[in-house]
C-alpha cells in the first residue's frame, strides 16, 4: 500500500510542477504578469488583457511571443513589445 501512496504523491507533485509563477514585472509604471503553462507556453497578463504566448528559440534569456506580443526576459530585466509599442521591464519586488 505504501508504494501506491508514494506513487500517487509523486504524480501529484509532477502535475503541480508543470505550471509556475506568476512572475510580475514593472513595465513603464504598469505591471505585467507572466505564468509558465508548460515548457512551451506561457500566459501574459498586461493592461487588463491576457495573451497566450509560445516559447521561442533564444540565445540568451527566455523569449515568448505570438502575433501581437513579444516578451523577452533575462535575469531581473525584460522587454515587452505589444502591438509595436516597446516597454522596458524590471522584476517587481
Amino acid at each position: 500500500m505504501k508504494p501506491l501512496t508514494l506513487g500517487l504523491a509523486l504524480v501529484t507533485l509532477c502535475a503541480c510542477a508543470e505550471q509556475s509563477g506568476p512572475n510580475n514585472y514593472k513595465c513603464d509604471e504598469e505591471i505585467a504578469s507572466i505564468t509558465d503553462i508548460n515548457e512551451e507556453q506561457a500566459t501574459l497578463s498586461f493592461q487588463q488583457e491576457s495573451f497566450l504566448l509560445s516559447r521561442q528559440v533564444s540565445a540568451s534569456g527566455v523569449k515568448y511571443s505570438n502575433d501581437t506580443v513579444l516578451f523577452w526576459s533575462k535575469g531581473p530585466e525584460a522587454m515587452l513589445i505589444l502591438r509595436g509599442k516597446k516597454y522596458h521591464c524590471a522584476l517587481a519586488q
